[in-house]
């Protein structure tokens, strides 16, 4: 279900979209995870996520949920009022970056390598929100203000490779 809401993405590449099953189960479901990618030169816009799941029967009565949507975004990291923030390329999107308490470290890591100069290629972090069954999650985002949508809590980063 959530892999035809995924594919309903004009900015999704389908055959991006992979479903890979772990061993176990929380209830009566299959843990796993969904991993998909934009189309070359595009962005994936989490309210467009948002409403492809919205129109599928997840937004219902399931017990269906998930542990943390995770990303990982192109762009430039800056210091702003003390504060790191991620401008993702080819958009006019900015996300604030926070700690992930699952993540050792990472926004300190990231803080200094911006504070070295190193040039971060990208950032790998989960949105806040994007946790418990479908249903609430769903719900929670669609009231959450424009300013939680633009948080991105660090898992890690990468730095482009100085140049010799």
């Amino acid at each position: 279900m959530a892999r035809d809401a995924i594919a309903r993405q004009y900015d999704v590449d389908a055959d991006s979209i992979m479903i890979l099953l772990s061993p176990g189960q929380k209830g009566d479901y299959q843990l796993g995870t969904i991993e998909f990618a934009p189309k070359k030169g595009r962005s994936i816009d989490l309210d467009k996520i948002h409403e492809s799941i919205t129109a599928t029967r997840l937004s219902g009565n399931t017990n269906m949920s998930m542990d943390y949507l995770e990303i990982t975004a192109r762009g430039r990291v800056f210091e702003r009022d003390k504060e790191l923030v991620l401008k993702v390329s080819g958009t006019g999107q900015e996300l604030l970056l926070s700690e992930e308490p699952t993540a050792k470290d990472a926004l300190q890591r990231l803080r200094e390598a911006v504070a070295r100069g190193d040039k971060v290629s990208t950032v790998t972090g989960r949105v806040p929100g994007w946790d418990g069954r479908f249903p609430l999650v769903l719900a929670a985002w669609a009231k959450a203000p424009d300013a939680q949508k633009r948080k991105l809590a660090v898992v890690d980063f990468k730095v482009e490779k100085k140049q010799r």
